[in-house]
């Protein structure tokens, strides 16, 4: 009987031993996962595609976010605002409203057929 104990024992903490070590194996897997993600995260936030980290962060529920990052695209455009004598300020407004359309309408501003006296909305 005593020898049935001590099996039961020897069991039962090999049991024990070999749980406690897939937890901790499991706990710095997720740990690592969790540092990929946040890797992941930074360079699609730092990407220059402005369409998919605008998608990503609207996906996150980041929208405010979203719209500070398009509005400091359009204004930093070269090819938009810093050709003064070319374009009249008609001309660049109706330019950012074709090339950010999309984007636009994705963060729920209305753009207008024409720019003239007008500025996107929020719907």
């Amino acid at each position: 009987m005593e020898i049935f104990a001590w099996l039961l024992s020897i069991i039962y903490w090999g049991v024990f031993l070999v749980a406690a070590f897939f937890v901790i194996v499991l706990l710095y897997k997720l740990w690592f996962m969790c540092n990929d993600v946040s890797s992941i995260k930074q360079q699609l936030v730092k990407n220059n595609d402005i369409e998919t980290t605008i998608e990503f962060l609207l996906r996150i529920g980041e929208k405010e976010r979203a719209k500070d990052l398009l509005l400091n695209r359009i204004l930093t455009n070269e090819s938009i605002f810093h050709r003064e004598a070319e374009m009249t300020q008609d001309e660049k407004i109706e330019q950012v409203f074709r090339v950010y359309e999309e984007e636009l309408k994705k963060l729920g501003y209305d753009v207008p057929v024409d720019a003239q006296g007008k500025t996107p909305t929020t719907n």
